[in-house]
Order: structure tokens, then sequence, then C-alpha cells
């Protein structure tokens, strides 16, 4: 159950208004962030963490249904396809991703060393979220996307006022690139994160998850858990 049901999704409207009329979640209601029951826990075992992964994959199939490949269009266009019905479900940020399962069991793991109980949907233990909204362009084992300016400042308008409204104590990009892209936009807006942990591992389904031990994936996750998640 989404801690922000169809009750509170007003919780999310108005953001991005400066660039899209009616605003990003008035225009994309499939993306609103999961934000798992237990992402606020009473008994303070673990702090407020908020996942970021990169963005949604559409293909051939759904060019003729949706606008994804024209930027302007997605974004500003009264008229635009957008995200079919078909795909709704697929765009969903509770959906966990099965290539998240390494996070999830690392979550799974460091929570265990506890003794506290905890969802077994390892989601409900924190908030998630694609950075970039517009999807991805997958061509068979091609997953082209070069977001361009618009891309980059409604991704990055909108990620910061999500942080500003959930209060997370740790942000984890599960993306070099988004991480990279939201700090480019950071600098330029005169945004400093004084009170909350922003950091990135590489993408789990990357090389770099287990190379050398997973000092930039795997590794680095379970100690940013260790480090700024679980509390001591």
């Amino acid at each position: 159950m989404n801690l922000y049901n169809e009750r509170q999704k007003e919780f999310y409207f108005g953001i991005g208004k400066e660039i899209v009329k009616e605003g990003v979640f008035e225009r994309f209601p499939e993306l609103i962030p999961a934000v798992g029951d237990n992402y606020y826990r009473k008994d303070n075992i673990h702090g407020k963490m908020l996942l970021i992964g990169e963005s949604n994959y559409f293909n051939d199939t759904d060019i003729q249904a949706s606008d994804f490949r024209d930027e302007r269009k997605w974004y500003l266009a009264s008229d635009a396809k957008l995200i079919p019905d078909y795909r709704k479900k697929d765009v969903s940020n509770w959906i966990g991703y099965k290539t998240f399962n390494k996070v999830f069991k690392i979550m799974d793991r460091i929570l265990a060393l506890t003794g506290a109980e905890y969802s077994e949907y390892l989601l409900q233990e924190a908030s998630f979220y694609n950075y970039f909204l517009r999807p991805a362009y997958k061509k068979g084992s091609n997953r082209g996307f070069a977001p361009q300016y618009i891309d980059k400042e409604v991704s990055g308008i909108t990620l910061s006022n999500i942080i500003e409204r959930v209060n997370p104590n740790i942000v984890i990009f599960l993306s070099k690139k988004s991480y990279t892209e939201f700090e480019k936009f950071c600098k330029r807006k005169y945004i400093v994160y004084e009170n909350i942990i922003v950091e990135y591992v590489s993408h789990p389904a990357s090389m770099w998850w287990n190379r050398n031990g997973g000092i930039l994936g795997k590794l680095k996750f379970e100690q940013l858990l260790k480090d700024y998640w679980i509390k001591k």
C-alpha cells in the first residue's frame, strides 16, 4: 500500500509547473514516487531512504502509441500521446524491477542484523523513483537515451521538490548517470543539501556492480546502508 494513496496525491501536485503547465504529476500520475509504509519507521530502526533509478524503457511497439521520442511533445503538447494504458503497470515505481532484487537482498541482510520486524517486500522500507520522466528508447539490446535540456530541467526540478516533500535522510542513486545530471542541476540552481546524504552506486545491471569486489556497486551500497540508513 502506498503511503500516499488516492486521496493524498495532492501531496505532489503543482511540482514543475514552471515548465510543465499542468504540473508534472498531473500530467504523469503514473510516475508518482513509491513511498513504502515503513519509509517512516516509528521505532527508528532505520532512517528515511530514497532510492533513485534512471528511467523507464519503451521500444518500437510503443512508437505509435506514445510521443516519448519527442521531448517537447512529451512535456508540453496538450494533444501528446503519453503513457499508454498497457504500459501503466510497467512504469509504476511500485513494481520493484527484477534488476533491483540485488539491492533488496542487501537491504534484507542489513535489516536482519537489527533483529527488528520488517516487510518482506523491501520497497516498503524505503521509497523509489526514476529520475528521468521520459522513457529511454530500447531497440534490441540497445537502450539509448540522450537527455535533452528540457529532460534535465524537468527531472531536476521534480526530484528537488520530491526531496523537499518526503524529507529523506539519505538519497542513493542507483545510476551514476542520473546522479551526475542531478548534481549538475543542483549546481546550476545553487541547491545544497547540508543535512541529507546524497550518494550514488553503479547500476545493479552494470558490470561495475560486482567489479573489484563491488567497490562502486554492491559493497558501496551495503556500506552506505550501514553508515547512514540503519540507526546505531
